[in-house]
């Protein structure tokens, strides 16, 4: 057991036995499903597999797809952010409904799978992969179906690593197109001003036969929290820089047209309508909202993943391992820890939603994991319940297939994408 967890215990008899005790003591909380969790519930028992799943609710999908969409307003492209949305199948929901063939990839084994299946997409890489990843790519990509040279964009944050990529497409008698990243005031790497793009450009105008610029990342989700619109002055400031460094492709005399001036993200997309600096804007996350995205300006948009999990086992007490002194204070002082449930796995990146109400959890576990509740909480074994993740980029690929569900049936099995290959 954490020490944090005999820490909880002992906070909570020193409020037992002190006279503040009843100030501090926890309401209680929880209750059954809503008609929503416990229709997923019941669907689950009758045509569930039995473990963690990842459910996908389409008709939020749907919804939250076309607040995208309609963010990103017409004359730019809506880029799918794959590493948000880490399956090929739900890739082409989303890119279908959305009518765009644009994505961002961040993974070489994903890029890879992106060329077999997607044999159209153009493909914006969102950070810069070391140069061996590359050259994988390339000895892996099946070039009848893709073509590399016109349909990705490798993106590049520093001289270094641009000749890297130059020498690799030498040695592989390649052109490689490349997008500079660029600090737009995020300040986690890329070209750090407007000047530090010149000696690059020389670099690629003088090698036409290898290098072709296919235009700009600038990411900035150090807006998030502002509420902010186009007049606000960190988004100007935002703007004002990558116009800095458009003003520099013109200065070394290549149109901009043509080019991608890629920006935005889920947390920032509803910024910019109006904005006529970038033409290509970013999202994923927000097309199925996990936690970390309840944010302003995807206020409109829906919960659209949730783990659900099965029951393994009740106890109608608290138990903690080694059954130590201060359990049974615990639980008269909490009355959120009166029941007690094991669910089927359990530690990942996410917060229980149904049943609402359940306590800290006093200790974690990645196989059997313990929820306490209310008396108010009454599930049985081969219940579910249900966690929205905190992300989805990660926790998206650790259940298998995701579950598409609309009204109540499941639809299908989407596999994930494979982390290696």
């Amino acid at each position: 057991m954490k020490r944090r967890s005999l820490l909880l215990g002992g906070a909570g008899l020193a409020l037992v036995t002190g006279t503040s005790a009843l100030l501090w003591r926890p309401d209680v909380a929880g209750g059954p499903h809503n008609p929503y969790f416990s229709g997923l519930n019941h669907l689950l028992k009758l045509d569930g597999p039995g473990r963690p799943v990842m459910l996908l609710d389409l008709d939020r999908v749907d919804a939250n797809i076309d607040n995208i969409a309609g963010s990103v307003g017409p004359g730019k492209t809506y880029r799918v952010v794959v590493k948000s949305l880490p399956s090929v199948e739900l890739l082409k929901y989303v890119m279908a409904r959305a009518t765009t063939n644009a994505l961002m990839v961040f993974h070489q084994p994903f890029l890879n799978a992106i060329a077999e299946s997607f044999p159209n997409a153009d493909c914006l890489l969102g950070k810069p992969l070391p140069v061996n990843a590359v050259d994988t790519f390339y000895q892996k990509v099946q070039k009848t179906r893709f073509d590399p040279e016109s349909q990705v964009q490798w993106l590049i944050d520093s001289r270094e690593r641009l000749l890297q990529y130059q020498a690799l497409a030498h040695r592989l008698g390649i052109r490689i197109r490349i997008s500079f990243e660029i600090d737009v005031g995020l300040h986690r790497g890329g070209l750090p001003e407007p000047l530090a793009i010149a000696s690059l450009l020389d670099i690629i105008r003088a090698d036409p036969a290898h290098l072709e610029l296919a235009g700009l990342m600038g990411y900035e989700p150090h807006l998030t929290g502002l509420q902010a619109t186009l007049k606000h002055p960190a988004v100007e400031n935002v703007l004002a820089i990558y116009k800095g460094f458009i003003e520099q492709v013109k200065l070394a005399g290549i149109d901009p047209d043509g080019l991608t001036f890629n920006g935005a993200g889920s947390h920032t997309l509803g910024i910019y309508p109006g904005d006529t600096v970038m033409n290509d804007l970013s999202a994923g996350s927000g097309v199925v909202k996990p936690t970390d995205f309840d944010t302003y300006h995807l206020t409109d948009n829906l919960p659209a993943i949730f783990i659900a999990t099965p029951i393994l086992k009740r106890y109608d007490k608290l138990k903690i391992p080694g059954d130590p002194w201060f359990t049974q204070p615990l639980q008269a002082w909490d009355p959120n820890r009166r029941r007690l449930y094991y669910i089927y796995g359990g530690y990942w990146k996410a917060h229980m939603v149904s049943p609402s109400g359940t306590a800290e959890p006093l200790y974690q576990s990645t196989n059997q994991s313990p929820v306490s509740t209310s008396l108010n909480v009454d599930l049985q074994v081969d219940d579910y319940m249900f966690l929205r993740p905190t992300q989805s980029e990660h926790v998206m690929l650790q259940f298998g297939d995701l579950l598409p569900f609309r009204k109540e049936q499941l639809v299908d099995y989407w596999p994930v994408f494979k982390q290696t290959g």
